[in-house]
């Protein structure tokens, strides 16, 4: 009788998002976890620090390195946030929602944009000031769409609203409660296009991009009364889909963008080139939303890690993706119930990395240490769990034969954090396979981590069925960490 001997196939428990267009083709996914020194861990928790408002949401975000407070848009009121998280309101603007605009001068003049209108607050005059601005040139009234400090100068974007909404502006000091325009407009020149959005270039000195709906151009100061020159040699042929997707991190600049021939897709620039970050799959994706306007993104940086985070925030898309730069990878992202992730507008303050939401009027905590989404204040709340899960590659024989899957085991940290805030847990990892192309899984086995100080590292499931194919799914649930590393399937 001859007796058939096992084979090891390596199912790969760290990996990324994949987005395939087609389930068959790959249904990889991984949410609320990245890739850390090529093991699986858990993406960051976040934790209520001071509730705004009753009512609304936030809009917008801002550090002020010079004046050491944060400035915070809730609904149409600006609160300035000390260091002692106690908020205080200094303002209101003329709009209720959207995302707002921030950047800062030399001269203590903090600007805020909100799509309409530009308003300056001044935290150096006695009484400090909250100022409306009404930004002219030759007698037309100009509606800012986006602000960005650069050189001495803010720099607006047009609202599709203005009359010449070709052109951008730098506009410069006047007294402590106004600004003026320096000089005229610039235009955008390559395409007939609005000019959407400004924004310095990470590291380029003198160099800014100026983006439109379906183009983008780089220019350089040159000071004088010319002021700005566009850099002839180069353009980008992707322009924005969403203002408030657009993020600048110490090394790039990222958008969600499009051109008049393409559908949306996620734009990098470094002033000397350009690319697209989204896959085929990830443009898939992006090509099946309804509201791709309807989007906000950050970017955010963790344990030596650089993320971008977009969210599509409209309920038939309901989606938030990371990209991480140290990897080059995909990842989803989530609230507690799988919807999108409610961050909008990150700031690093006090040594700590703070959100305002797109839910409500509150101002989060965001860490790696947070390991549970806590909506409340109280030092004791236990916080909700976080849903961790990791879709595996689908393994398949290269000569389509059946095989029997013995054994999958892998390897997870076990028995170091089994307490939350003084309470005893135990966390568990919910395990199920799909052997038809991942249209659907097999009912959950799952499996109790071991208790504190208990340190096997290994988890393993037995006896799971004949197939042709074989997608392993991992859930991990408990208000801990999760640190994992890839596993193996034994198949005859």
């Amino acid at each position: 009788m001859t007796v058939s001997k096992s084979q090891e196939i390596d199912i790969n428990v760290v990996g990324s998002s994949k987005f395939g267009r087609y389930k068959k083709i790959s249904d990889e996914r991984t949410y609320n976890m990245f890739i850390s020194d090529d093991w699986l861990v858990s993406y960051a928790g976040f934790k209520k620090q001071l509730q705004i408002s009753k009512k609304g949401t936030g809009r917008g975000a801002f550090n002020s390195i010079r004046g050491g407070f944060l400035i915070v848009v809730i609904s149409s009121v600006v609160y300035r946030i000390d260091d002692n998280l106690a908020p205080r309101q200094i303002g209101t603007i003329g709009t209720t929602v959207g995302d707002v605009y921030i950047d800062e001068n030399l001269s203590e003049q903090i600007c805020i944009v909100d799509g309409k209108n530009a308003y300056i607050y001044n935290y150096g005059t006695v009484p400090e000031s909250f100022t409306p601005q009404v930004l002219m040139f030759n007698s037309v009234e100009v509606f800012p769409s986006y602000v960005c400090y650069h050189n001495s100068f803010f720099l607006f974007g047009s609202a599709p609203t203005s009359v010449n909404r070709q052109n951008w502006y730098a506009f410069e000091y006047d007294t402590p409660t106004t600004i003026k325009l320096n000089g005229s407009p610039f235009p955008l020149q390559t395409k007939p296009d609005n000019a959407l959005a400004v924004q310095r270039l990470p590291g380029r000195g003198n160099n800014v991009v100026v983006l439109g709906s379906t183009v983008g151009e780089i220019w350089t100061q040159v000071g004088g009364l010319e002021n700005y020159r566009r850099v002839q040699s180069f353009n980008i042929d992707y322009g924005l889909v969403s203002i408030s997707t657009l993020a600048a991190s110490e090394e790039y600049v990222c958008w969600l963008g499009k051109n008049q021939n393409n559908s949306a897709a996620i734009m990098l620039t470094d002033g000397s080139s350009s690319k697209r970050l989204s896959t085929d799959g990830i443009d898939y994706v992006l090509g099946q939303l309804y509201y791709p306007d309807q989007s906000t993104a950050f970017f955010y940086r963790q344990d030596g890690h650089l993320f971008y985070q977009i969210t599509f925030y409209n309920p038939k898309d309901n989606l938030s993706i990371i990209y991480d730069f140290n990897t080059g990878l995909f990842f989803n992202v989530s609230d507690e119930k799988l919807d999108y992730h409610p961050a909008r507008s990150v700031v690093f303050f006090n040594e700590e990395t703070y959100f305002i939401s797109l839910n409500d009027a509150s101002l989060y905590k965001m860490d790696t240490n947070l390991w549970t989404y806590d909506y409340s204040e109280e030092h004791a709340s236990v916080g909700d769990e976080i849903p961790r899960i990791r879709i595996c590659k689908t393994v398949r024989q290269k000569n389509s034969e059946r095989f029997r899957v013995g054994q999958f085991t892998f390897w997870i940290e076990q028995g170091v954090n089994n307490y939350h805030q003084g309470n005893p847990i135990i966390p568990r990892v919910d395990m199920s396979f799909s052997t038809n192309g991942n249209q659907s899984f097999s009912n959950i086995v799952s499996r109790d981590l071991n208790t504190q100080g208990k340190y096997q590292n290994q988890l393993r499931y037995q006896r799971l069925g004949m197939c042709n194919e074989f997608t392993v799914q991992l859930k991990f649930w408990g208000l801990q960490r999760f640190v994992c590393q890839n596993g193996v399937a034994n198949i005859y």
